[in-house]
């Protein structure tokens, strides 16, 4: 085994001992099999251990059995404690500690069997078990042997399945309690499956499944197993078969067993396939491991069992096969473990942020509760400010979005008011024609009318369902919706304006037309008060929500939020008390303006009046085609004592002069009453004033509560403190086990970067020599670059030389000549 694979299994086992496994799947060999399957025979053949062969469940917990390749010989029996248990489960555990054994023998490993029992307050083989006695247990006996002659190697010895409870033992419980226990360990992706299977009848079975080779007078727990293995692992990918007991296959049903652990037709159910052993007889309990291995050799080498190949039969081939299955699933998990347990520790961290640190005294409660203020605070001022990409709240729910939904009913309010708040539609400027039927539309005619009821009556806090109970006294101050009129607003003036008079000269009743107002603005008060109220009931679930948002502990915001009730309640009443008084003082006060629009819209709707009464006279035109054309031909022309008719008709001058005036300055009070409404009872008393509900839950708040105080509303439960001792002891445990798989990958990548520097060496070595044996080629080169130039010059000197003397000889040869 590589030593990277046996540190890889070592990290594995030490993650074990951390219980790790009750989070994360971690890689294992686990064994199930039926309770007379060969399972316990299949163990020791592995192991070497004696297991006991008590008839019955003696397994009551899952059974650990790790070897370690060392220089030293050891065997050790602990208990590994599961998470989660009450204090003195875990203190009786702690009293088993680690046992150093001399030896393993049977009775020792009878004992150690029962101790653990004992210790997890399990009943001993065979007593009857207390009432107050669990049968199962989910902590795990891990025995530890260690010595040069192991190879690194660890198997998990589950709880067999039983029928049925047994008086005095187990109950139904216990049968689903041991159902979950192995239905866990065979779901683990991660886990290597050992089915045993043992007593086959071929003869007369079909190879289709396993299901197809397990006899019919098999126990019924056994087939369950087979269920429960084929549920985990569908397609067989991670399950290794075993079958046992061949030398009790009825005689002429071999070829059948052979096909099914040879595998020819491609029939066999398990990907992995089977692996055939000889477990030792009742008659051979009493030979040694080794003698019991030298019978199970000479049995596979007699006919027709030594056909099978030599890795598939005895146990020596199995527990190989097993060894490398584990090596090679843990090489291809590992990584994946280090993954799960770093996601899981991030969970965890969350779990541990959502409940809050501990808050056992006055002052970490205090200081918890500042905390959540101050948070609750910002997202208050964010969400008035519209900041809403400064907090990731202001995607999730639009309740946080409270500046742009105020800012909407704001303006539903306005338009409500504006179609809706008159008693009455005002009349548009009619011709003169329709001035004898006043207060009625001309015949086949509607009247022209500046804004119109709505079909649609407007909601009421009360039509709405109320989440709050605690806001309905609020709601019960609502104004009923006033009945709309039946007469028209010229019919009815004319009405009012003929019951007021009185012995005046030249004037109206001063009390008529704030009469007048009055009775038009009827509704005001309804709107109002409905629009501050579903104000009201959006801040307040906008402070319900913050507060959840903030707090995360729900039993500590509800606490919380019972105690912020006393000051909320008032202050909603606040505002709504100050729409109330301005609808009083805008219906009921002194009729007021100091608006410019309010004298101009008067004479605008005057002019406009007089003149369509004025068109509507005969008329003639002046001649357009005049000699002089003179400016303003072609117009009409009126006749002066018909302009002194029209204006001198005085009742319905006033009449029309009262709309007009009462249009006039209901336009201008109801834009003045929709802003002060806004800006005072929603703004004000509401969003952004310094006594607003929003500015309520502050650190200065948390403050002013008493030690008592801030023990009920903020102190830790029960369930409280033990959901985070939990979730501290599985964290503390994690990063335990991520420091160990960390050390391990520090481990690894020291030794790939030594080997890596190894080779980098080497690698610059031979390229030294490369260098070198290229600069010794260059030199040679350039050597015999140089003899070969020098021979050129000689060769080149010598013709020279030779050329002279060829000259010279010629020359002597002229000169003898010429003489």
């Amino acid at each position: 085994m590589l030593a990277e694979d046996q540190s890889r299994l070592q990290k594995i086992d030490e993650l074990y001992d951390l219980r790790l496994d009750q989070y994360i799947s971690l890689p294992q060999l686990v064994v199930v099999g039926d309770q007379s399957s060969g399972k316990s025979s299949i163990l020791e053949g592995l192991t070497g251990l004696p297991f006991p062969r008590d008839s019955g469940l003696c397994t009551r917990f899952p059974t650990q059995i790790v070897f370690k390749r060392s220089k030293i010989k050891t065997t050790e029996a602990s208990i590994i404690a599961a998470h989660g248990q009450d204090g003195s489960k875990i203190d009786a555990i702690s009293k088993f500690g680690k046992k150093q054994l001399e030896a393993l023998d049977q009775k020792t490993f009878s004992d150690i069997l029962a101790e653990a029992s004992e210790c997890m307050g399990l009943p001993l083989p065979g007593r009857s078990r207390e009432l107050d006695m669990e049968s199962f247990s989910h902590n795990i006996l891990k025995i530890e042997l260690s010595g040069p002659e192991y190879e690194h190697f660890s198997v998990i010895d589950l709880p067999g399945l039983f029928r049925k409870p047994t008086a005095g033992q187990t109950t139904k419980v216990d049968m689903d309690l041991v159902r979950q226990m192995v239905g866990k360990h065979l779901s683990n992706p991660r886990s290597i499956i050992l089915f045993v299977c043992d007593d086959l009848q071929f003869n007369r079975t079909p190879l289709t499944s396993l299901r197809a080779v397990v006899p019919a007078n098999v126990d019924i727990a056994t087939q369950e197993i087979i269920q429960m293995a084929e549920d985990a692992d569908p397609h067989g990918q991670r399950t290794l078969g075993v079958l046992t007991k061949p030398d009790l296959v009825d005689k002429g049903a071999e070829d059948k067993v052979l096909e099914l652990v040879i595998n020819t037709k491609g029939k066999g159910r398990f990907e992995l396939g089977y692996t055939i052993v000889c477990n030792r007889s009742q008659s051979d309990l009493s030979i040694t491991f080794d003698e019991r291995n030298t019978k199970e050799v000479a049995f596979f080498t007699r006919d027709p069992w030594s056909s099978i190949p030599k890795e598939r039969a005895g146990i020596k081939a199995l527990k190989y096969r097993l060894n490398n299955l584990l090596v090679d699933v843990t090489r291809r998990s590992f990584q994946g473990v280090a993954l799960d347990i770093r996601i899981l520790i991030g969970k965890l961290e969350e779990q541990l942020e959502i409940i809050g640190p501990v808050r056992q005294t006055a002052y970490e409660q205090r200081n918890h509760l500042i905390n959540v203020a101050s948070k609750f605070r910002d997202i208050s001022t964010k969400a008035i400010d519209a900041y809403y990409s400064r907090d990731e709240c202001f995607e999730k729910d639009e309740i946080f979005r409270l500046a742009t939904l105020v800012v909407e009913m704001n303006e539903d309010f306005s338009e409500t008011v504006h179609k809706e708040g008159f008693t009455r539609a005002f009349r548009g400027v009619r011709p003169a024609a329709d001035a004898v039927s006043l207060g009625s539309p001309s015949p086949g005619r509607s009247p022209d009318c500046d804004t119109a009821h709505s079909s649609v009556q407007p909601s009421t806090p009360e039509s709405e369902s109320p989440e709050y109970p605690e806001l309905r006294s609020i709601m019960a101050q609502a104004e009923a919706l006033p009945e709309p009129a039946e007469d028209g607003i010229m019919e009815w003036i004319t009405y009012k304006y003929n019951r007021s008079k009185g012995f005046e000269i030249g004037t109206t009743n001063p009390s008529l037309m704030p009469s007048l107002f009055t009775e038009q603005s009827r509704a005001w008060g309804f709107h109002a008060l409905n629009h501050v109220i579903k104000v009201i009931r959006k801040i307040h679930h906008f402070n319900y929500k913050v507060l959840q948002y903030c707090c995360n502990d729900d039993a500590l915001c509800e606490r919380l939020w019972d105690k912020l009730l006393q000051p909320l309640l008032p202050s909603y009443e606040k505002a709504v008390q100050q729409a109330s008084f301005l609808v009083e003082i805008e219906r009921h006060g002194n009729l007021m303006t100091t608006n410019h629009y309010f004298a101009e819209n008067v004479r605008k709707a005057r002019e406009a009046r007089l003149k369509l009464q004025l068109e509507a006279l005969n008329s003639w035109q002046t001649d357009a085609g005049n000699l002089w054309k003179t400016e303003g031909a072609g117009e009409p022309l009126l006749r002066l004592k018909d302009i002194l008719g029209v204006v001198m008709s005085n009742d319905n001058h006033t009449i029309q002069d009262l709309h007009d005036t009462l249009k006039s300055y209901y336009k201008v009070a109801r834009k003045r009453f929709v802003d002060a409404v806004c800006l005072q009872a929603v703004d004000h008393f509401l969003v952004s004033g310094k006594t607003s509900p929003l500015r309520i839950f502050c650190p200065h708040f948390i403050g002013k509560m008493s030690d008592a105080e801030l023990h009920q509303i903020a102190g830790d439960g029960d369930e409280t403190i033990k959901k985070r001792n939990i979730l501290e002891t599985e964290l503390c445990s994690l990063k335990a086990g991520e420091k160990i798989l960390e050390t391990a990958q520090e481990t690894q990548a020291e030794k790939k970067q030594g080997r890596d520097l190894a080779q980098a060496q080497k690698a610059e070595e031979k390229l030294q020599k490369q260098l070198a044996k290229k600069e010794k080629q260059l030199l040679i080169a350039q050597r015999k670059a140089g003899r070969k130039k020098q021979r050129l010059q000689h060769l080149k000197k010598k013709e020279e030389k030779q050329d002279l003397l060829a000259e010279a000889k010629k020359q002597r040869t002229i000169d003898q000549q010429l003489k």
